[in-house]
């Protein structure tokens, strides 16, 4: 960029605002001020961006569209602490270095269309600002599957519903907590050796609609089925604290790594366990191997991940799609 001429042009292009005549330092109420030398001009000079403690908060979106069950990262530089919200969900924003970052995730039944994120930080000098930022949410085409599978499975979840529930009321407490940062930017998948995993490894998709031994068609699945050999290595995705390690009804052999900021992502249907809870793990560590334990027809790993809550599709972490 050319450099401006003289420090009049350099202040009025970075939004510098001339407000008059200034007082020396030290003049207070009362005292006359000190008068420059002839032909000499003083001003008190402004900066847009920069406040009396410190540069002034900026923020960002990493997209400006997410599809329904994506996620956004949010982002505030030069700011104290921060939280973002959408849909009337409050999602936090971490520490990283000198700038905020954290996840806003977008529910499965979000309504389609420009929706608002509001987006308040506390500034270097403790004042609080709002930020408004557009997101466009677009429609994801949820897929239909029917699966039979023998009466007895999943500790006798489809003869009682309640098996169920009360196995998501444990993970939804799990769910609810929030912890410092301790992920790192980039995701990978629990595959060995595919950060991504091939169309071809993807044996139920996540949000997809689900009839079992011909029931109805409802609701939708929490997680992306990775149809592996069994023993196959499971890797953590990014880095973390293991949080539950143990054998569930519904999930079998699971395993969820606490991310920190309110990320979770879990491991379902697992032969074995390779971690215990409270484990502290890095992106690549190994969790378990591949089973076919709980509600399952077979060998395969459920990967499921939530954000402050909202289940979210765990590919578009690792396929670029949500611009981190």
């Amino acid at each position: 960029m050319r450099r401006a001429a003289g420090p009049c042009l350099v202040a009025l292009a970075c939004g510098a605002m001339l407000l008059g005549p200034a007082r020396a330092a030290g003049a207070g109420q009362g005292d006359s001020p000190r008068i420059p030398a002839a032909g000499a001009h003083t001003f008190r000079l402004t900066l847009a961006s920069v406040g009396r403690d410190g540069a002034y908060p900026s923020v960002g979106i990493s997209s400006a569209s997410a599809y329904q069950a994506g996620a956004v990262l949010v982002t505030a530089a030069n700011a104290r602490s921060g939280s973002a919200t959408i849909f009337g969900r409050k999602y936090p924003l971490m520490a990283t270095g000198e700038s905020l970052a954290g996840f806003a995730g977008i529910g499965t039944e979000d309504p389609p269309g420009p929706a608002t994120i509001t987006i308040d930080v506390v500034g270097p000098d403790g004042a609080s600002l709002r930020f408004t930022r557009t997101l466009t949410v677009l429609r994801t085409k949820w897929t239909v599957d029917y699966i039979d599978v023998p009466p007895d499975s999943g500790g006798g979840v489809l003869q009682d519903p309640n098996v169920g529930i009360r196995e998501q009321n444990r993970l939804d407490a799990i769910y609810a907590s929030v912890t410092p940062r301790k992920w790192r930017d980039h995701w990978i998948s629990p595959i060995p050796g595919k950060p991504v995993p091939d169309p071809s490894d993807v044996s139920g998709y996540f949000g997809e609609q689900r009839s079992f031994n011909g029931g109805p068609v409802a609701g939708h699945h929490g997680g992306t089925d990775l149809g592996l050999a069994a023993g196959t290595p499971v890797l953590a995705a990014n880095d973390g604290v293991v949080v539950l390690a143990t054998l569930l009804d519904v999930r079998g052999n699971m395993v969820i790594v606490d991310h920190g900021g309110g990320v979770f992502t879990g491991y379902a249907h697992m032969s074995e366990l390779d971690v215990r809870t409270g484990d502290t793990v890095t992106q690549g560590t190994v969790i378990g191997k591949v089973g076919t334990t709980g509600l399952s027809t077979g060998p395969h790993l459920h990967w499921e991940m939530s954000v402050s809550g909202v289940l979210v599709d765990a590919l578009r972490w690792v396929d670029g799609s949500q611009g981190f």
